[in-house]
């Protein structure tokens, strides 16, 4: 009866670390942003600045415990990727909130004359496990989604 009670108490850990950390690794993003360069696609985008990140996200990224965010090069671009790691779960639902944001506000820039980009920002990837949260609009999305998630 004891090692049933024991062995009931060690799943109950087991399943809560596994629910409280979402089965992610914590590793660098620095080391998540070397494979996705890896991905010769990246190139149609530069990484962005603090600066930037702010002015396009609405998100400070002295708030963040780290983050990696490129866009595309190009005038009418509406391609994106970024990667959040943060030390508190709770920080990811309202910076889902303002991913979204910017994906209506990108909508409604583009719906009057770019249907291919609201085709993209339609099918954007918005996805958090653990302490990270990935976004990304653009034809290489899922490849990068499953780079990420394969790191993670």
């Amino acid at each position: 009866m004891i090692k049933k009670i024991l062995y009931t108490l060690i799943l109950i850990m087991f399943l809560a670390s596994v629910y409280i950390h979402g089965n992610a690794k914590d590793i660098p993003l620095q080391d998540v942003k070397a494979l996705l360069l890896e991905e010769k696609t990246i190139s149609s985008m530069e990484e962005s600045s603090d600066r930037e990140m702010l002015e396009f996200m609405n998100i400070d990224p002295a708030a963040l415990s780290e983050y990696i965010y490129f866009q595309g090069t190009e005038a009418l671009s509406v391609e994106e990727l970024m990667i959040i790691k943060v030390k508190d779960t709770a920080e990811l639902a309202a910076l889902k909130d303002a991913v979204e944001q910017r994906i209506e506000d990108q909508i409604s820039t583009f719906e009057s004359y770019g249907p291919v980009q609201v085709a993209m920002l339609e099918n954007a990837i918005i996805s958090t496990k653990g302490h990270y949260l990935f976004y990304s609009v653009g034809k290489y999305s899922e490849k990068y989604k499953e780079v990420f998630f394969h790191a993670i």
